[in-house]
């Protein structure tokens, strides 16, 4: 292996790991939020930061966002997500 090449793949092996991509997860209670990704994984608000509002109610009382889609970012390594919004 020539010294370019072997160059090129120490530096491939330094790029980052994966890049923080949105996912979704399905909001499963209300007004204490929790929200789950999967079948495994289920978020608190301990664990969310919010940059939008989901406790909204109806006429009626009932939560409007309650079983919707939950779009979300990680930061903090995966340990923490920031909720940007939901889906209608």
């Amino acid at each position: 292996m020539n010294g370019i090449t072997e160059l090129a793949m120490l530096l491939k092996e330094r790029e980052n790991g994966a890049a923080y991509s949105p996912f979704l997860g399905r909001i499963v209670s209300l007004p204490e939020l929790r929200i789950t990704v999967g079948d495994k994984i289920t978020l608190t608000a301990v664990h969310i930061k919010r940059i939008c509002e989901v406790n909204q109610q109806d006429a009626f009382g009932k939560y409007i966002n309650l079983n919707r889609e939950a779009v979300l970012l990680p930061y903090a390594d995966g340990q923490k997500f920031i909720l940007l919004g939901v889906v209608v």
